[in-house]
């Protein structure tokens, strides 16, 4: 017998996907904020600022164990108690951060953080998408991504300026900080768990299943093949200032919020596959721009990002509809350890295609090629998607 939905007006299933959404941009601010970071961290680490991507790298080991043992074993644990918990010792792990000068034990917690870090974002979707009603599901989603792009605009400028003006230690206080804000936000908001532990049954990890949780990871992978050579990309082939990155960044990143609500607004309203469709041939023809030579930074950027998360609200969209309720934590958990773990892949073939002395045109043509094909199969990824769940539904009936 399927779980009894509880009743939840509009404006409690906003509240329940606001914090879900605070919670998920603390996790990517916490996560993603490193990197940029560690240039003022290295110093007193004694390294150079290379051995961000051990840093880095720790981090991203850690979500795809965390999320690969979550698929099987989340589901004995309360999930609302669950999150509690990931988010106090997140907090407790950046603020360990700051009393630390030895780079082993920064990996060390960099990787625990990984391990938390890793199944909070499949646990607090799972939450929300399990009070909501299937109609509102993509738009209170579309509400969650969108945290990302809030990260752009507010999230990294503001910890970039507290580390220039003051110090790094300051920024990571604040993360830590917004960890523990979360807590009495999830306590005081959040619902209890309705699933009942008693009728708990694993879902198997079989190619279907991979399939499915591997999805988001497979549209993320383009846009990601872009990202690491996002910054030099519009200076040397756009002709962009230094000056001006700040506010292309995040111009890129209001429209990437926009483009994310928007998306979540027509889920209901037209099908994934248009929405796919329609959100790739906009995203090739972001990556046409520099491909031809056209000094349109602007422009670029606000295509690149817009598209880039329409294509995953799209995709999340689809996907949420393949586990039950009882088995969405750990799916959601898998998808997150698989979108790790890809984006890691995306990271080093991008390096890989561009030469070791320095971006060439050629060199950027051929890895925005690449980016393209692997874009253009995500409509024919949601034909396949959506026709197992039709074949799967059709057997449920009988």
């Amino acid at each position: 017998m399927p779980p009894v939905m509880q009743t939840f007006n509009h404006k409690a299933l906003m509240r329940i996907a606001i914090v879900i959404a605070f919670v998920q941009f603390t996790n990517a601010l916490e996560y993603m904020v490193f990197n940029p970071v560690f240039v003022f961290m290295a110093t007193d680490f004694a390294v150079p600022v290379s051995f961000s991507g051990y840093v880095s790298g720790m981090y991203t080991l850690g979500a795809v164990i965390s999320g690969v043992i979550a698929f099987y074993w989340i589901g004995h644990f309360n999930k609302k108690k669950f999150l509690i918990a990931n988010m106090a010792l997140l907090a407790l792990l950046t603020l360990l951060t700051t009393f630390t000068s030895s780079f082993s034990f920064l990996l060390a917690l960099r990787f625990c953080a990984g391990l938390v870090g890793g199944t909070t974002m499949g646990v607090g979707i799972s939450i929300l998408i399990n009070n909501v009603p299937p109609n509102l599901r993509g738009k209170m989603l579309a509400t969650v991504i969108a945290s990302f792009s809030i990260v752009s605009i507010v999230g990294m400028p503001t910890i970039l300026f507290l580390c220039t003006h003051y110090d790094w230690h300051v920024a990571l206080w604040l993360i830590s900080a917004l960890c523990v804000l979360a807590l009495p936000l999830i306590v005081s908001i959040i619902p209890q768990d309705p699933i009942s532990l008693d009728t708990f049954a694993k879902q198997p990890l079989d190619m279907q299943t991979l399939l499915f949780a591997s999805s988001n990871a497979l549209v993320q992978f383009s846009p990601m093949l872009v990202i690491p050579i996002l910054a030099p990309l519009m200076i040397e082939q756009l002709g962009a200032s230094k000056n001006l990155l700040p506010w292309l960044f995040f111009c890129g990143g209001v429209i990437g919020y926009l483009s994310t609500k928007i998306t979540g607004a027509l889920t209901s309203r037209f099908s994934a596959l248009l929405l796919a469709t329609a959100s790739t041939l906009v995203f090739i023809l972001s990556l046409l721009i520099p491909m031809l030579g056209y000094e349109h930074a602007a422009l670029f950027i606000s295509l690149f990002l817009g598209a880039s998360y329409s294509r995953l609200v799209s995709s999340s969209v689809v996907t949420m509809q393949f586990p039950n309720d009882r088995q969405r934590a750990g799916f959601s958990s898998l998808q997150t350890s698989i979108m790790y773990l890809l984006t890691t892949v995306a990271f080093f073939l991008s390096a890989f295609l561009l030469p070791a002395h320095g971006m060439t045109p050629q060199s950027v043509n051929t890895l925005l090629a690449v980016c393209a094909i692997s874009a253009a199969g995500f409509p024919i990824l949601v034909i396949i998607l959506q026709k197992k769940l039709a074949k799967r539904f059709h057997l449920r009936q009988f």
